[in-house]
C-alpha cells in the first residue's frame, strides 16, 4: 500500500545549522542581543515569531527576522543535502508513494532551495490560519491535501516539536538521528536511506 512520507526540512533533508548560526551571529551583532545560538537552536522547528517569543525578543521580531533572512539567504546555495536524500526521495516516488514537506521555513525561502530536491506532492510552510509546530495543523493540512489518512502517513523529523506535532496529528513519527535534536524515540533512523531498505 502506498504511503505519504512527510519530511521536515532543516536537520532532516538539509544540513543548514552552520547557515543558521552565521545568520544568528549577524543578528546578535546588529541588534546587540546577548542570546547565544544554543538557545536559538533549542527552539528550531517552531515558526520564527514563536522562537522570538520564547527568547523574549518578540517585540523586535520583525526587524530581527529581516536581518536573519538577509544573512541566511546569502549562503543558501552552500547548504548541502544530507547523504542519500535526493536518491531516497526519488525512490519513494518511484515506488508509488507520495512525498511532502512540512517545515517552519517560509515559502519564499523554501522556493530558493527547491532546485536541490525532487518535486514534492505538497509543501507546507507557515501561513495564516494554520498554527506552526508543535501544533498539528500543518501536518493535518498536508494529509488533507494529499488525500491520505494519518494511519498511512509517516513524519520524519529531528526536533521535539516535530515529534509533538506528529503525536497530535495521529501520525507515525520517525526520528532522524543525524539532525539537530537530541531525542530518545522508539522509532529512529540512522540514515534516510533506511526508509527504502
Amino acid at each position: 500500500m502506498s504511503k505519504l512520507f512527510v519530511f521536515d526540512l532543516d536537520g532532516v533533508l538539509i544540513d543548514s545549522l552552520p547557515n543558521m548560526e552565521h545568520a544568528w551571529t549577524s543578528v546578535r551583532v546588529k541588534h546587540e542581543i546577548d542570546v547565544p545560538f544554543e538557545d536559538y537552536k533549542a527552539q528550531i522547528g517552531k515558526p520564527f515569531p514563536d522562537i522570538m517569543r520564547e527568547l523574549g525578543l518578540y517585540d523586535r521580531h520583525l526587524e530581527i527576522y529581516e536581518t536573519y533572512k538577509t544573512h541566511s539567504r546569502r549562503c543558501l546555495d552552500q547548504i548541502p543535502l544530507y547523504d542519500g536524500v535526493y536518491d531516497t526521495l526519488t525512490e519513494l516516488k518511484n515506488q508509488g508513494h507520495k512525498i511532502a514537506l512540512c517545515t517552519s521555513k517560509n515559502r519564499e525561502t523554501v522556493s530558493l532551495l527547491e532546485h536541490k530536491l525532487p518535486e514534492f506532492d505538497y509543501i507546507s510552510c507557515p501561513k495564516q490560519g494554520l498554527r506552526g509546530k508543535p501544533a498539528p495543523d500543518q501536518l493535518l493540512f498536508v494529509m488533507a491535501f494529499c488525500n491520505v489518512d494519518p494511519i498511512d502517513t509517516v513524519y520524519i523529523g529531528d526536533m521535539i516539536y516535530d515529534q509533538q506535532a506528529a503525536l497530535r496529528a495521529g501520525v507515525h513519527f520517525e526520528y532522524a538521528e543525524w539532525g539537530f535534536g537530541d531525542l530518545v524515540c522508539d522509532h529512529s533512523l540512522k540514515s534516510i536511506t533506511n526508509l527504502i531498505d
